[in-house]
């Protein structure tokens, strides 16, 4: 199995909205965090679409124009297999 982790660079603050009327917003993320997505994330984001992420006292929403254009990635691949370990079979432990 393959999968890619994509690491965006904010550009610009994403804030916290509470939808409580709060005049000051907490930053969650500043200029020059990491926000690591997984693929299909990145996909959506690439295409332009604003994404929304549940916080634990409201949502922050952010979309391309919220980080740097270059992005670095990384590509996993995990393999799964099974593994003898040469036991004899009349040997009693």
């Amino acid at each position: 199995m393959t999968h890619k982790e994509f690491k965006l660079i904010v550009k610009t603050e994403i804030r916290e909205r509470s939808g409580r009327g709060v005049e000051y917003q907490p930053v969650i993320y500043k200029p020059g965090d990491v926000m690591i997505v997984d693929e299909d994330t990145f996909l959506d984001i690439q295409a332009g679409e604003s994404q929304y992420r549940q916080t634990r006292e409201g949502s922050i929403q952010f979309d391309k124009y919220s980080f740097e254009n270059e992005v670095a990635y990384t590509e996993i691949t995990v393999e799964y297999g099974v593994r003898k370990l040469g036991q004899r079979k009349n040997k009693v432990a």
